[in-house]
């Protein structure tokens, strides 16, 4: 018994010489016990090679740290753990980074080797809480998981206030770097990359935190994801700024999530720039409260070569919403985007048999999930040169019929710049979803029914848009409203009492219907490590936030 005791104290100990001697780790302590219950502490201290620092931040010739900053100007703290800090372009580093987060303690800075590295399965990171992991910069270090057993690259598993910061994941199976539950994730200076031809890329999501809350990611650059480059899923409370999300399918995406800012970013050359949706059957039923201003949305013309939900979105798209309620677009220049600049599709654009939505998600929808959109307000955006090659299997016959010489005008129109498809607010106002349609406000509460606040109300609104188009011959900056949305109207019903697309068009600058004006959203706000962050918080004098 006593030799299984002190073969177990003696892994430790081994494994703490193991480690030492793969990274540079200040503190290593082991406690044995022997028989008579007293404790001999074996304490190993490994000076910093890197940064001439120990675990009381001065050298081993006691004058203080050297002073390391990443290109972003981040600064290494003296008791940092420097993992393969003699590493060369081209080693495998898995094994060291394994062992430097294991068991890693709280508020730890990890800080991976500068240049090029092979990692050959998931880095996976649980329950940690303060911990940093840093390279020295976007560029300076890259990790590439090309051949990699698993499907995430960096991967944390709960844990509290993490950042990944100043490094690039490169070719990963799936997704890039991903957090789950977590509260409180930090994404900035990264890079989520696959390079090559998209059709033929293995990436999913580039940067992923789900079902987590206070998500800041900033300063990012995605590159090359067959779904979506920069992803926030059902979570809570999130900021996503000063980023650049480049030939995607879908360049930044806001699912199921409350309280999401996404400003001062850059979407190009993706299938689809922004999108927001609510999807039926996920642990969050539904979000909302999303707002998406003062961005850079162009020419996202790329093919979408995407499967499942992301694969409805049209190529040649700027903003697009998809049975989401509680947006707010304003104030970003969508330009050259093929098929239209802002499109609001409810889900019935995608699954219209109406009639078995009660079975086919009845549960969803008891838990505040609509297939509905509302209380969608777009004000202040410059649109232009938008519509000129529309696309995608989501507008097939809306396009056909835009297009056609036999629409309501009696002319081919230039496709909409802002297209909202009227079907689900048709339907509501004929009465005919009163089967699944949830009880909202009072009713819901006393009925003891889920409900979802942002659904409340149907306002659509667009107003204050301004016409980007140079000249008299780029004019036609157009409102489609797809379906009518007055069922006493006629032509809004074929023969045989279906919905018929009325196709109406109407010019976006001083337009008739969607001419409304709502209540703006409120500020989502970040805390992070017991500081604010987004525009009621560190952004206060940001300009965009004055907007």
């Amino acid at each position: 018994m006593k030799l299984n005791k002190n073969m177990s104290h003696l892994s430790k100990v081994l494994l703490c010489s193991l480690i030492s001697s793969s990274i540079l780790l200040s503190g290593c302590k082991v406690t044995i016990k022997g028989d008579d219950d007293t404790e001999e502490l074996i304490e190993s201290t490994v000076d910093s090679i890197a940064n001439g620092g120990s675990s009381d931040g001065s050298g081993s010739n006691g004058t203080s740290c050297d002073e390391i900053l990443t290109t972003s100007d981040y600064r290494f703290p003296c008791d940092a753990i420097f993992v393969a800090p003699d590493a060369v372009d081209g080693d495998d580093i898995t094994n060291e980074l394994l062992l430097a987060l294991f068991e890693i303690a709280d508020d730890s800075v990890v800080v991976l080797p500068e240049g090029n590295f092979k990692v050959s399965e998931t880095i996976t990171i649980a329950a940690a809480s303060g911990l940093t992991i840093t390279g020295y910069g976007i560029h300076s270090t890259k990790l590439d998981f090309t051949g990699s057993t698993g499907d995430d690259g960096i991967r944390f598993e709960g844990g509290n206030d993490i950042t990944a910061r100043d490094f690039g994941v490169y070719e990963t199976n799936k997704n890039g770097i991903k957090a789950v539950g977590a509260n409180g994730v930090h994404f900035t200076y990264t890079a989520t990359v696959w390079e090559g031809d998209l059709a033929e890329s293995q990436g999913a999501y580039g940067l992923y935190p789900v079902q987590s809350q206070n998500i800041l990611i900033e300063h990012n650059y995605a590159y090359g994801s067959a779904d979506a480059g920069i992803y926030v899923g059902q979570s809570n409370n999130i900021v996503v700024r000063d980023n650049v999300a480049k030939y995607n399918v879908a360049g930044i995406e806001i699912e199921n999530s409350n309280m999401a800012d996404v400003y001062n970013n850059t979407a190009l050359n993706n299938a689809a720039g922004i999108l927001a949706f609510d999807l039926p059957g996920l642990e969050q039923a539904y979000g909302g409260n999303v707002r998406i201003f003062n961005n850079e949305i162009y020419a996202n013309n790329t093919e979408n070569v995407g499967h499942g939900a992301v694969s409805i979105a049209p190529p040649g798209t700027g903003v697009l919403i998809f049975a989401v309620s509680g947006v707010e677009i304003y104030n970003n220049n969508i330009t050259d985007n093929d098929t239209s600049a802002i499109e609001l599709a409810s889900f019935f654009m995608s699954d219209p048999d109406v009639a078995n939505y009660p079975v086919n998600y009845g549960a969803t929808i008891a838990d505040g999930w609509s297939p509905m959109i509302k209380n969608i307000y777009m004000h202040d955006n410059l649109i232009a040169r938008n519509g000129d090659n529309p696309a995608g299997t989501l507008l097939e016959e809306v396009i056909a019929g835009y297009t056609s010489p036999y629409n309501s005008t009696g002319m081919p129109q230039v496709f909409p710049a802002i297209i909202y498809d009227g079907i689900g607010e048709l339907l509501s106002n004929a009465g005919a979803l009163t089967d699944f349609n949830y009880v909202v406000g009072a009713d819901a509460a006393a009925d003891g029914v889920n409900y979802n606040p942002y659904a409340a109300g149907d306002l659509l609104c667009a107003n204050g848009n301004i016409n980007g188009n140079p000249g008299p011959s780029y004019d036609d900056v157009n409102t489609g409203l797809v379906y009518g949305t007055n069922p006493l109207d006629a032509f809004n019903w074929d023969a045989t009492g279906n919905p018929t697309a009325s196709l109406l068009i109407d010019k976006m600058v001083n337009n008739t219907f969607l001419n409304c004006v709502q209540n703006r959203l409120p500020e989502a706000t970040v805390t992070f490590k017991g500081k604010e962050y987004g525009c009621s918080g560190d952004d206060l004098s940001e300009p965009a936030c004055a907007l």
